[in-house]
């Protein structure tokens, strides 16, 4: 770092516990909702699951909403992890 930054050691430590701090928010906000996702596609897949032994529109509602349920989780991973 040069003198031309006009940075006192004091706000350069300020700037780093900043940034410390959000860095910490990001990593709990990506486990938290990472566990959610996983949840709610297990939970889908219950649903779907429940389909196979329901009879008539209770057994296609039951698999359309837990494919919604189970697509949306997989969407929310992709977001989370490779977009």
């Amino acid at each position: 770092m040069g003198d031309s930054d006009g940075l006192t050691d004091s706000e350069i430590r300020r700037v780093v516990r900043e940034e410390l701090s959000r860095a910490g928010r990001s990593v709990l906000s990506t486990v938290f909702w990472t566990v959610l996702a996983v949840f709610a596609a297990l939970v889908g897949l219950q649903a779907i699951q429940a389909s196979l032994y329901a009879i008539g529109l209770v057994s296609v509602v039951l698999a359309a909403a837990g494919s919604l349920v189970v697509g949306s989780s997989v969407y929310l991973l992709y977001l989370l992890y490779w977009a």
